[in-house]
């Protein structure tokens, strides 16, 4: 137990050590992108997008303890792993593309106003 406090102290201090060192170029970065959004707010990133990546980010984070779980301690939680995997990542994935599908299709209406029918008529294209 030891030991594990000692890794997440060296690593808290090794992040906050590069945080600081890299402190000038994050707030050049930051200048530099907010001139480029005010001219370019097409290239915004979206909530979305932001969102689903803290997901996964999380998600990988907590997989790696799950599988450091199965190699190092039982192997007999392979398929709780597995499970746990394909649960989340078909969530998350699905999500997006049903929004993505969303937009798009308000995307072609808007692109094509002589279509006859609703956006619903559309929603059910493969």
């Amino acid at each position: 137990m030891k030991y594990v406090f000692v890794f997440v102290g060296g690593f808290l201090l090794a992040v906050t050590l590069i945080a600081v060192y890299n402190l000038p170029g994050m707030r050049r970065q930051r200048r530099k992108r907010k001139k480029e959004l005010e001219e370019h707010p097409e290239k915004k990133s979206g909530t979305t997008k932001v969102l689903l990546f803290s997901i996964l980010l999380t998600y990988y984070i907590a997989f790696a303890v799950g599988v450091w779980v199965v190699v190092f301690k039982d192997i007999y939680q392979l398929g709780t792993l597995l499970t746990f995997t394909g649960g989340v990542t078909a969530a998350a994935v699905a999500f997006y593309c049903w929004k993505a599908k969303a937009e798009n299709l308000l995307k072609i209406k808007a692109g094509n106003p002589d279509l006859c029918g609703s956006l619903s008529d559309f929603a059910g294209m493969p």
